[in-house]
């Protein structure tokens, strides 16, 4: 049941994640039936903690409230930037890091959970697929498709969020 679950909210999270980096002109364009109010980084960051939250809850042995707290507001954090304006040189997006911060906001639940290893690997393959997605794959697949980067990558680093949560069970 819970890798059922894990795929279908790799989907939802793929989609949330995409949404909220498209321009509102865009998503007119691919998704005119998709509230307009909605097509933001919030609706993005938000969701995405949302559906690990939701996940975590049915699957993980439950702790204490304040740990569930903490990790959601961790990984919101983590989730609001690409760590281009933090770690040298300035104005790259560092893909590696917002995949390895996300993942290790979420060892607020994962270790009162017991699976802290399942956490450390989470973040370690998170931050290693967001690098090699970005940097290398998504521009393959655009080249084969026609498709943009952004498409790819946005869908892809939104998938990995919650497909890697498997990694805690």
């Amino acid at each position: 049941m819970a890798i059922i679950v894990a795929l279908i909210f790799t989907i939802l999270s793929a989609f949330c994640y995409r949404i909220g980096g498209m321009s509102k002109e865009s998503a007119k364009q691919y998704f005119p039936w998709f509230p307009q109010a909605l097509v933001a980084s919030w609706f993005r960051d938000a969701n995405c903690v949302l559906l690990v939250l939701i996940w975590s809850l049915l699957f993980l042995p439950h702790v204490a409230w304040f740990w569930y707290l903490l990790g959601c507001g961790a990984m919101y954090g983590a989730m609001t930037t690409y760590w281009d304006d933090k770690i040298p040189p300035k104005g790259i997006d560092k893909f590696w890091m917002h995949g390895l911060m996300i993942g290790l906001a979420w060892l607020f639940i994962a270790i009162p959970a017991g699976v802290w290893l399942g956490g450390l690997i989470r973040a370690a393959v998170m931050s290693a697929f967001m690098y090699i997605w970005c940097e290398w794959v998504s521009g393959w697949i655009a080249k084969l498709t026609g498709w943009g980067t952004d498409f790819i990558d946005e869908y892809g680093r939104g998938g990995i969020i919650a497909l890697t949560l498997l990694f805690l069970i």
